[in-house]
């Protein structure tokens, strides 16, 4: 065989590593969020309560009740103090979904997500936004999604 033939058959499995069917690693996460939103939505679930904690350097890392109403939060229950805090302290699942797709779209140091498997909503969420900028890294841990009849908001 030809020297020539030889390098086009090594060169063959590289050839088909690089198909239109491999994503990059940001076009993995793009299309791993997009199913994950499409199952989010297929539930239609606008009032639902939720367990929330957030690790950073910030203000509250408690555990929080986030009680969200017709897509807006509604409430923020401390489930460390036992004590309703500021709604600034909670995000619906749609800001979460939009944390996520900013943090892609600005290319962020590092973003990794995980989503429930059925439901598709952010079970976990791991962000640095530049390797260089000190305690801009936050985590989100989510999880106890259920819906809520306003009567039930404690």
């Amino acid at each position: 065989m030809r020297p020539t033939r030889l390098i086009g058959l090594a060169l063959l499995p590289l050839a088909m590593s690089c198909s239109g069917d491999a994503l990059s690693p940001e076009q993995r996460q793009i299309k791993d969020l997009q199913t994950a939103h499409k199952r989010w939505q297929a539930r239609s679930l606008h009032t639902y309560a939720f367990t929330l904690q957030r690790t950073c350097f910030c203000v509250n890392v408690h555990p929080l009740y986030v009680i969200v109403l017709s897509d807006t939060v509604g409430g923020v229950f401390d489930l460390d103090t036992g004590t309703f805090v500021d709604i600034q302290f909670g995000e619906t699942i749609e800001d979460l979904f939009t944390f996520i797709q900013n943090a892609i779209d600005h290319h962020a140091h590092v973003i990794s997500a995980t989503y429930d498997a059925a439901n598709g909503f952010p079970t976990e969420i791991e962000y640095d936004g530049a390797a260089m900028i000190a305690d801009d890294e936050i985590s989100y841990r989510i999880s106890d999604i259920h819906p809520i009849t306003p009567q039930s908001v404690p």
